[in-house]
């Protein structure tokens, strides 16, 4: 049911005002582009969330963020965003929020050590004054090739 609420696409520049007003109510930076940006929208093509997938050099791809839009949580938009991500990317990382650990726990994500993690996405946690606040833990997960969980990394 929750898939007929919602459908994913590429983000356009057009979905950046929606995107960064949904990463700002969260307390993140505005998006610098729509490149890597995946976007669940409503049946009237609005953006309901999004999930920016980063690549670095040498490392697997990283989510971030995810974000969805208050009111359209609960209705499987994060999950459908992430599992896109890894059926596309095959391999997935991240720095969770301590609130969010058990949504990606129950994605199938494991914990991994800091220096998992892209040295550019754990510099968001590095110098953040909401760190204590936050509880960041680094995540991962492998795309098993099935429409189950996978594997966590780590």
């Amino acid at each position: 049911m929750a898939a007929s609420l919602f459908s994913l696409r590429p983000a356009r520049k057009e979905d950046l005002p929606y995107l960064s007003g949904y990463a700002a109510a969260e307390g993140m930076d505005a998006l610098p582009g729509a490149e890597g940006v995946t976007v669940a929208v409503n049946d009237d093509d609005v953006p309901v969330g999004f999930l920016r997938v980063v690549r670095e050099e040498g490392w697997p791809a990283h989510v971030s963020p995810v974000v969805t839009c208050a009111p359209w949580r609960g209705f499987g938009v994060g999950r459908a965003l992430v599992e896109e991500a890894l059926a596309r990317t095959g391999e997935l990382r991240l720095v969770a929020r301590g609130s969010s650990v058990p949504f990606y726990r129950a994605l199938g994500f494991g914990e991994l050590p800091w220096d998992a993690i892209a040295p550019t996405v754990a510099a968001d946690c590095d110098g953040c004054d909401l760190r204590g606040e936050c509880g960041p833990v680094p995540l991962g997960k492998v795309h098993d090739g099935t429409d189950g969980p996978g594997p966590a990394v780590g």
